[in-house]
């Protein structure tokens, strides 16, 4: 009976170390479920982390913003044609703006611009280089019998100013034929054409030759009464018809040559050289047969500004 109970309570030993046992393997599969479970799980949030490689898609934008910058700069390119054409505006340029460009012609005094221009166009259209075209050109504007280029000075004056729109039309270029400012109706025909609300009046004693043009030059559209003086021979009447940058003054009148008398542009005086200019020539008398004027001075008359 004892070895029975013995062998009983044996067969409830291993009975209950099996169970045992299980609940032990049990835990440890458990306990390796769960861990295996935390492998699982934690390569899964390691590789999901990778996610964040949208940067990738992020360097295209980079790269294609510089591309769409840099082509269009390009644009700019068409404005180089420009150029080229620019030539070609010199080419429709007049004798007057050739001059200003080239500093010939000077935009002075109370002329506009455009005056000044037409001013010295015009007077090139009065130039003739023979006495026979001097006597034609004068009896177009003073009239038969009145173009001897000899005494053309006043008529010429006066066509020129009007042709350049200057003066009126009404005056007749004759009227200043042989005109002596001493005279009264002479000098009533000086008053009519250059009143005194629309020109200044200037009058010198001292000789072209004496007389500071630096500080007092002459204008364009200047127009002179030059006087002989006591050891002169002949007056004389221009319009200054252009200066340039030089301070020098221009006129196209008439004048002896050893060809005869002529006309067309000379140079006045140049304020930086005394010994240049018409007025230095015609002041240099040496002999009494020698011509001269401007000994006496001369009377100016200048469009006032407005």
């Amino acid at each position: 009976m004892k070895r029975t109970s013995d062998v009983k309570y044996l067969g409830y030993g291993l009975v209950g170390g099996f169970a045992i046992a299980a609940l032990a393997l049990g835990g440890a599969f458990i306990t390796l479920s769960n861990e295996s479970a935390r492998a699982l799980i934690a390569p899964a949030t390691f590789t999901a982390a990778p996610t964040f490689t949208a940067t990738a898609t992020f360097t295209p934008t980079v790269t294609s913003a510089p591309t769409a910058t840099f082509t269009s700069t390009p644009t700019l390119i068409p404005f180089s044609p420009t150029p080229p054409n620019t030539p070609t505006a010199t080419a429709t340029l007049n004798a007057g703006e050739q001059k200003v460009l080239s500093g010939e012609l000077r935009i002075a005094g109370n002329l506009t611009q455009e005056q000044q221009i037409n001013l010295y166009n015009v007077s090139l259209t009065f130039v003739a280089l023979t006495s026979q075209d001097g006597e034609k050109m004068g009896e177009q504007f003073a009239g038969v019998g009145y173009g001897s280029p000899t005494l053309i000075c006043g008529p010429l004056s006066v066509a020129i100013l009007q042709s350049a729109g200057i003066l009126n039309l009404d005056i007749a270029p004759v009227d200043f034929w042989l005109l002596n400012p001493f005279l009264e109706k002479d000098r009533a025909i000086l008053n009519r054409v250059f009143p005194s609300a629309q020109y200044e009046h200037h009058e010198t004693l001292i000789s072209l030759r004496e007389f500071n043009f630096y500080t007092s030059p002459l204008l364009p559209g200047d127009f002179l009464y030059i006087k002989h003086g006591s050891n002169g021979t002949f007056d004389h009447m221009l319009v200054v018809n252009r200066v340039d940058v030089m301070g020098r003054a221009y006129s196209v009148t008439n004048y002896e040559t050893k060809q005869g008398f002529i006309i067309n542009e000379v140079l006045l005086y140049d304020p930086l050289d005394p010994n240049a200019g018409v007025f230095q020539q015609w002041t240099a008398r040496k002999k009494p047969t020698d011509s001269a004027t401007g000994l006496g001075g001369f009377e100016l008359w200048r469009l006032r500004a407005r």
